[in-house]
Parts: C-alpha cells; sequence; structure tokens
C-alpha cells in the first residue's frame, strides 16, 4: 500500500510514517522540506499521485480562531483536491470534542481543527475518515515548558483522557492499512486525568520547575469533560506512569 503522509515532519507525522514503514507500506512523507505546502498546494498533487491513502497529520502553532480557520480549511481543501485526483482514500487527525462549540468557544485551535472536519466533510463525505485523538501526554510537557519562567510554572486544568502518541499512531496505523476502515473513530488513554496533574508529575521528575500552578484555561467545558470521549472505539494501553518512567 502506497500512503502519503502530510505532515510527516511533525511530532505526529514522523512517528507513523515510521510505523507504517516498518509495517510494510511504501510512504511518501510530504513537508515543506519535500516541496510540498498543503496550505498553498504547492507541491501536493505530485506527492499525492498513485497514494492509495493521503494521511493529514498537519500542525499549526498559530492560535487565533482566524488564523487557525485559514490554515486547517485550506489544507483540508487541498488534501481533499489531491486525494479525488489520485482516487485515494483519507484520513486525518484531529482532536475529541473539537467541533463541540462549548469546547471549542475560548479555543483558537480547536475552532480550526472544527473547520478542519467540517470541509472534509464538505468536500469527501466518507471518503475521509476522521481519526479523533484525545491529548497526549506529551501536551502536559509542552504548556510546562510554554508556561514557566524561574521556579514557577503552568498547566491548563483540563479533563481528559491522555495517551501516549506512539500508541496513538499505532492505532492510526491499524485505520490506514485496512481498507474496509470506518468513517470516524475515537481513540483516548486509559485514565482520566487533568493536565494540569500531569504538568506536576512530569516538573517533579524533571526537578523543575520546583512549583506548578493549575490555571483556568478554554472555558469550563475544557475542565468539566468536554475532552472525555465516554466510549472510545480503541483505548490506548500506556499509563502516564509507564510514559514518565520512560520519558
Amino acid at each position: 500500500m502506497r500512503v502519503t503522509v502530510v505532515g510527516a515532519s511533525g511530532e505526529f507525522g514522523a512517528v507513523l510514517s515510521d510505523i507504517l514503514e516498518r509495517r510494510g507500506a511504501e510512504v511518501v512523507r510530504a513537508h515543506r522540506v519535500t516541496g510540498v505546502d498543503a496550505v498553498t498546494g504547492k507541491g501536493l498533487q505530485e506527492a499525492c499521485a498513485g497514494a492509495d491513502v493521503v494521511v493529514d497529520a498537519t500542525g499549526t502553532t498559530v492560535r487565533s480562531p482566524r488564523e487557525s480557520e485559514e490554515f486547517f480549511s485550506a489544507v483540508a481543501r487541498n488534501i481533499s483536491i489531491a486525494a479525488e485526483e489520485a482516487q485515494a482514500a483519507v484520513v486525518y487527525l484531529t482532536i475529541y470534542g473539537a467541533s463541540n462549540p462549548v469546547v471549542n468557544k475560548k479555543m483558537g485551535h480547536y475552532k480550526g481543527k472544527a473547520a478542519q472536519e467540517a470541509t472534509y466533510t464538505e468536500m469527501l463525505g466518507d471518503g475521509a475518515t476522521a481519526f479523533r485523538s484525545t491529548q497526549w501526554y506529551s501536551l502536559a510537557e509542552t504548556f510546562l515548558t510554554m508556561l514557566s519562567k524561574g521556579p514557577i510554572g503552568a498547566a491548563p486544568r483540563m479533563q481528559s483522557k491522555p495517551a501516549d502518541v506512539v500508541d496513538v499512531a499505532e492505532a492510526m496505523a491499524d485505520v490506514v492499512l485496512d481498507p474496509s476502515r470506518p468513517s470516524d473513530i475515537t481513540v483516548a488513554g486509559p485514565e482520566v486525568m487533568d493536565l494540569a496533574d500531569a504538568a506536576k508529575a512530569i516538573a517533579a521528575k524533571r526537578g523543575a520547575p520546583k512549583k506548578v500552578i493549575g490555571i483556568n484555561y478554554g472555558g469550563p467545558g475544557v475542565r468539566s469533560g468536554g475532552l472525555v470521549p465516554p466510549q472510545p472505539d480503541v483505548t490506548t494501553s500506556t499509563t502516564f506512569e509507564q510514559w514518565l518512567a520512560a520519558h
């Protein structure tokens, strides 16, 4: 099977590409360094030519609602066009709960993912599989790095069922390589936890920052279970404690 991974240089895309290759797929790693710009569409049709499946694993660091919506809508539109030209299926990475207005009301990145979902649904319908992941353990570390100054750090209070990114990528590889893949699948970690608590545990292991404060972030929908799928299709196995011990 030939798979084009758009966004293959990112945290998730790189891991997924390695897993797919290990499982015997022919992987085309599409990103800016290889001459592909999914936002403008440059090089995208060439990268997708001959693909059986096109994976959208793109991401952005912008957080304003307008910029995030523009980014994800443009990428989804361009990938849809390229995939249709190649007669390939599409599997795209999104976030569980991102399309819920109660959750994304104050979160620009999630508004962008909601726009992504809407664009794929409009353009491809069931021809695109929405792969909905909960947050990853590494997100707590990212927030901690961003929000630390000296001995004080902060992390958002976010109720989630976070997962190891490798486990999530393995689950997506299962979907990508399955010709009878569903149009929608949700993947979550093994237990509900607050990302602020995860950040505190990470800081304790690193020895810095000395104090981590949990802060309100993204509105009550984020803190009250809007990011927790009640019945995920796949539950990953690596616990936070196992991830932390190996990290």
